[in-house]
């Protein structure tokens, strides 16, 4: 399948799905206001940390091992339904013991709930999106997303009434994280329809499970450590600053999240062909992408700097006029992970990993020391520059590892050429694959 085609279908769903997750992340903010939206968030952050533990990012072993034809998909489905199960049962045993008080109004029972519903719902989603994603299938992972959220949106209790009967402000997140469980079953129905003809409950081997899990724990190793990086500041938030305040702040940090989707979705469907290039073109090439995405994501950064003061509080509601500050200290990180992403992708290509884990533990230093020292006197702007700080450091050091094995000027990742734009689509129309997985 021509890479462009790939690219694009990639662009499309995963694009439709995450402006469907922007846009019911805007209405529950609106209609639930900084303070309780901000501590659901907030909780989901701990629900995402404890999942990604769970899964010891299996859902990669999955998608590499799939992706080279050297495990069979079908004895995959079995290991990950029987690893959601065990998870599930494992956390309905030691929840009662972690989860000694309430939080914000949300009693103990409800967040055990909560927290099995979204932990096993995305394990097993996230796994058979995997097999799916290992067959260059993007679409119907993201078309299932998309249509839980759109259902979401359509019941979300407007003006104290739902389109679906029964839903309030009082149970809608129960419909909310159910949905997390109710996603996995469809997709693992979908699955079994479409890939699998004649399923029988085997799992892998023994040998083979040491493989899957040797290549899932070192990425569970990056993953966690990105995780941190990018999220660690939300707890010191929440132990020195308002509700309210929280809310802001987990909104200004998902609006920089969304500089970052088109960058990852040109990461997964480019790069593995690019970085395989027998010319040696690929650090050229990823220039090229880093100083596009720099200008691309400059202007519209700029675009809001002029207008967030007014448009942040309008899209958002009242309760969140606190973003604007905390976003303009963003930018300088934003800025530098619309370049980052480059960097990592390179090197994982390159089967370097290890850059990326070093740069990642230097910045998570930075992060963690300017959160404890800032956080507690200067609120959610500190936390907003520190973090800009933590991303511009990690940039740096893989910029220098980077310029040590490759004869390239630095600046080529920062001076953007207006023919850049031609050669960039040259190579996006008449790149093609030479296999099925990417």
């Amino acid at each position: 399948m021509p890479t462009a085609k790939i690219l694009y279908q990639n662009i499309l769903w995963r694009g439709l799905f995450y402006f469907s997750a922007f846009l019911l992340n805007i209405l529950i903010a609106r209609h639930f206001r900084a303070a309780e939206s901000g501590s659901i968030y907030f909780i989901i952050n701990i629900f995402t940390l404890a999942h990604l533990l769970c899964s010891l990012s299996i859902d990669s072993g999955i998608i590499y091992f799939v992706s080279k034809k050297e495990l069979d998909p079908s004895r995959l489905l079995s290991f990950s339904i029987l690893w959601t199960i065990l998870t599930g049962l494992v956390l309905m045993a030691v929840l009662p013991a972690f989860i000694t008080v309430s939080f914000n109004n949300i009693s103990r029972t409800e967040l055990a709930v909560y927290c099995i519903f979204f932990i096993c719902g995305n394990l097993l989603f996230n796994f058979c999106a995997g097999l799916f994603y290992a067959q260059s299938n993007f679409v119907i992972p993201n078309i299932i997303s998309l249509s839980f959220n759109m259902m979401l949106l359509l019941c979300l209790p407007y003006n104290e009434s739902s389109l679906l009967p029964g839903i309030t402000d009082n149970n809608y997140f129960y419909f909310y994280f159910a949905s997390f469980p109710a996603q996995a079953l469809v997709i693992t129905i979908a699955y079994y329809w479409l890939s699998i003809k004649n399923f029988t409950f085997k799992l892998p081997a023994i040998i083979e499970l040491k493989k899957l899990l040797k290549y899932s724990l070192f990425a569970l190793a990056g993953n966690a450590a990105f995780f941190l990086l990018y999220r660690i500041d939300y707890w010191f938030v929440e132990k020195y600053c308002t509700t309210a305040a929280l809310g802001n702040y987990i909104q200004v940090s998902k609006l920089g999240q969304l500089f970052f989707i088109l960058p990852s979705i040109l990461a997964t469907a480019i790069f593995p062909l690019t970085a395989s290039d027998s010319k040696n073109n690929f650090p050229h090439w990823l220039a090229l992408l880093s100083r596009f995405f720099l200008f691309f994501y400059a202007g519209c950064c700029l675009v809001l700097v002029l207008s967030g003061y007014w448009l942040f509080p309008f899209v958002f509601g009242k309760s969140f006029s606190s973003m604007y500050i905390a976003f303009i200290f963003l930018i300088p990180g934003i800025l530098s992970l619309s370049a980052l992403f480059t960097l990592t992708a390179y090197n994982g290509g390159k089967n370097k990993l290890k850059a990326n884990m070093k740069g990642c533990l230097l910045a998570l230093i930075v992060v963690l020391a300017g959160n404890w020292i800032l956080v507690p006197e200067y609120g959610i702007n500190a936390a907003a520059a520190v973090s800009s700080i933590g991303y511009i450091v990690y940039e740096i050091y893989l910029l220098y590892d980077f310029k040590k094995e490759n004869d390239i000027k630095l600046s080529s990742f920062f001076i953007f050429r207006f023919e850049d734009i031609t050669t960039l689509k040259k190579l996006l129309l008449t790149t093609k694959t030479k296999h099925n997985g990417i």
